[in-house]
């Protein structure tokens, strides 16, 4: 099995699914432009589907094989790479999220309380719930929210979904040494009564849940994060199957604690677990700092070398405190606490055993997941339950895709954005080559993203001048054809939002085009207004006659008073044709406004490691990447100074003071919503944490032998329209 390591400079990505099941949030997911992988459901500014892909030669070897996959009872989907993380919280890739939601670990299969239909509306579950969830107001402003489970849920081993199921992933997840023993991202259910003294482990008893009985449960909701705009999202809760990761754990009566089972000893056997689990997180610790950070070479800079030797010592800290649990005593219920994290985090994960969804993990082998059918499946949030027996979702090369497809080779290829391939999967659905197509408005779009507290990108000014510098309409034409707009914003078109308030919006925003008078005109408000001396003026006349007479040579940069030129480094993914379309015009133009541009490209792995663990004088401050919004659209966790997931370190007063008022909006004032959502969406034009460079319309295609797949919205693909295929062949 292609095992990921747990400590991956992929890890901040994606912390959707597992916050929607507790309660907590984000808004966007970060992908790879032009490729298929994302970082799941619920971030605001993450990325898209632009993982690597195997090489095309393989691929194309894969396919030969294919005619014996694709047999009477099983489906086959295309796909970018897999990485085979298949719980939130670590890589979260767009393709690994697909296939969680196939298996209903999360999202809309799954036996949430509160799931997303395909309109993008939250929903309570009558699949799941016996009745209504019922909420209460407490004189602390916290609200109860009761929830009564029906008592024939099934897991896909037969064992039934109980309460505890649903309390445990807040007791497991929320727990003081989760992140630091897991290395998941995933912060828990921060909008829970109590959160904050559990998480800090100032208490073994999470205040805010508490069960009834085997079947009915209640979650409170911190006063804190009420009112709060989208509060039927804070009411989904998803279960975990706890018997998969231990035998041996149980929740208190009360349901607010995890506890050793009545009569439980600690054996030796346990121990012995234990220990190696720790073993095995050292071990990928070690591995993951080896792969990320190669010991400088000799002629590396002083920098290069400080920069390593900082990272060697974060990482042998964390060691160390693996080490000092492995030595020192350890109270028998922390130990079946700390295993069954373990447990998750380096089985679970990989190779789930229990599921609760209308598929089960069968192996994830040669870049290729198989499935199976789960027959104790109790259906959607409509009552639909899946029939096709088996599913392989393989990983092609996304070049080829539209051949594979022709071919019949892969049934269902998703979310094509490319214009070349567009226009030739509408021309093979034309003459009858394949069944047809979806298509719809991406929730989400293609991005510059920028780290706005150091660099010479901390000077708003600078990242504006930059967006002046681009002809985003080329890059929409060139990328996405006929099927991508320019966009202002940080909104998808998709979104009810932007539907609603759009026409208003757009007029009161900046629409950045290419224009190097107004970039002078804003750099000369940077400190960067010098010619070398850090004294002369800097003379756009001169820059002009420099440029004309030597472009290649050009030599006439700006400055600083300290005598520092204006240089600005961005790293791009090799697999994102964006990245060759800003080097072929940025670095170019910018040469006429004083500023030196350079970019650099590599793996989306080595962007993110840039983009997430930064250096206090990092090598680059922009990255060239995409954004897929979360249903539950919370710009908070992105850009107010407290957000959890501020990956371009923005803190600015304005956009804590709007955030704080988009989410405390009373679920009952639509109009004061979008108001405050306008506001944001202005102060993110100006501010400007990212360029937004094009929005554009996904196509996916399918062969004539699928049937039923006439659903596709951006909330609503192959992983959910599965519960109504059926295959004619």
């Amino acid at each position: 099995m292609n095992k990921k390591k747990v400590f991956s400079s992929l890890m901040a990505l994606g912390l959707a699914s597992t916050l929607v099941a507790c309660g907590g949030g984000d808004s966007t997911t970060e992908v790879n432009e032009n490729s298929d992988t994302s970082t799941e459901d619920q971030a605001v500014d993450q990325a898209e589907d632009t993982s690597t892909t195997p090489a095309e030669g393989e691929e194309i070897a894969a396919a030969e094989n294919f005619e014996s996959q694709t047999a009477d009872d099983t489906l086959v989907i295309g796909s970018g790479e897999i990485s085979g993380d298949f719980y939130s919280g670590w890589t979260n890739s767009a393709n690994d999220v697909k296939i969680r939601h196939l298996m209903g670990i999360e999202g809309s299969n799954s036996y949430g309380t509160v799931v997303l239909d395909e309109n993008g509306e939250w929903v309570e579950n009558p699949t799941v719930l016996a009745e209504g969830i019922t909420s209460e107001e407490n004189e602390d402003g916290s609200k109860t929210l009761t929830y009564k489970i029906k008592e024939n849920l099934k897991w896909s081993d037969g064992e039934p979904v109980t309460a505890d199921d649903y309390l445990f992933p807040y007791l497991l997840e929320s727990h003081h040494d989760y992140i630091a023993l897991t290395g998941s991202t995933n912060i828990g259910s921060d909008s829970t009564k109590g959160y904050e003294a559990y998480f800090n482990g100032e208490s073994d008893v999470f205040e805010g849940v508490e069960k009834v009985d085997d079947y009915t449960f209640k979650v409170t909701i911190d006063a804190s994060f009420l009112p709060y705009y989208l509060e039927t999202y804070l009411g989904a809760s998803t279960p975990f199957p706890m018997h998969a990761v231990s035998e041996n754990l149980a929740l208190a009566p009360e349901g607010n604690k995890l506890v050793a089972k009545e009569g439980y000893e600690i054996t030796e056997e346990d121990k012995k677990a234990y220990l190696e689990g720790l073993d095995t997180q050292i071990n990928l610790l070690n591995e993951d700092f080896e792969a990320n950070n190669p010991a400088p070479a000799d002629d590396a800079t002083e920098d290069e070398k400080k920069a390593y030797e900082e990272a060697k010592a974060e990482n042998d800290e964390k060691i160390k405190a693996l080490e000092e649990r492995k030595n020192g005593d350890v109270d028998p219920t922390q130990q079946l606490i700390e295993e069954a994290m373990l447990k998750q985090a380096n089985e679970y994960r990989l190779a789930p055993s229990v599921v609760g969804g209308p598929y089960k993990f069968e192996s994830f082998e040669n870049n290729m997941v198989k499935l199976t059918l789960n027959e104790n499946y109790a259906g959607n949030f409509k009552g639909d339950k899946a029939t096709i027996p088996n599913i392989i979702v393989q990983a092609i090369n996304p070049k080829i895709a539209v051949d594979l497809l022709e071919n019949g080779d892969i049934d269902i290829w998703d979310k094509e954005a490319e214009g070349g391939p567009i226009d030739q999967m509408r021309a093979a659905a034309e003459s009858g080559k394949i069944g047809g197509y979806n298509t719809f408005e991406r929730n989400g779009y293609g991005n510059i993203v920028f780290l706005t507290d150091r660099g010479v990108t901390q000077y708003k000014e600078v990242r504006q001048a930059i967006a002046y510098l681009m002809d985003r309409n080329t890059f929409v034409q060139s990328y996405a054809g006929g099927y991508g707009v320019v966009t202002n914003g940080m909104y998808g078109n998709a979104q009810w939002m932007y539907k609603e308030r759009g026409a208003d919006l757009e007029p009161k925003l900046t629409n950045y085009q290419l224009n190097l008078d107004q970039a002078n005109k804003l750099l000369d408000q940077t400190p960067y207004k010098f010619e070398a001396d850090g004294k002369t003026p800097w003379d756009k006349a001169k820059a002009d006659e420099a440029f004309a007479s030597n472009s290649d040579g050009f030599d006439y940069y700006r400055y600083n008073e300290k005598g520092e030129k204006l240089v600005v480094n961005q790293y791009g993914s090799d697999e994102s044709p964006i990245t060759t379309l800003i080097s072929n015009q940025v670095p170019n133009n910018a040469k006429q406004v004083g500023m030196e541009y350079n970019v650099t490209s590599g793996s989306f792995a080595t962007l993110l490691d840039y983009q997430l663990y930064p250096e206090e004088d990092p090598d680059y401050t922009v990255f060239n990447m995409g954004i897929d919004m979360a249903e539950a659209f919370d710009p908070y966790y992105q850009y107010n100074s407290k957000g959890f997931n501020n990956t371009t370190k923005t803190n600015d007063p304005k956009a804590d003071e709007i955030t704080e008022k988009m989410r405390k909006t009373n679920p009952e004032d639509r109009e004061a919503y979008l108001d405050a959502w306008e506001e944001f969406q202005i102060w993110f034009n100006d501010y400007l944490p990212e360029i937004p460079l094009y929005s554009n319309q996904f196509h996916s295609g399918y062969t004539k032998r699928v049937k039923g797949n006439d659903i596709a919205t951006p909330f609503w693909g192959t992983d959910y329209q599965i519960n109504v295929l059926t295959l004619e062949n």
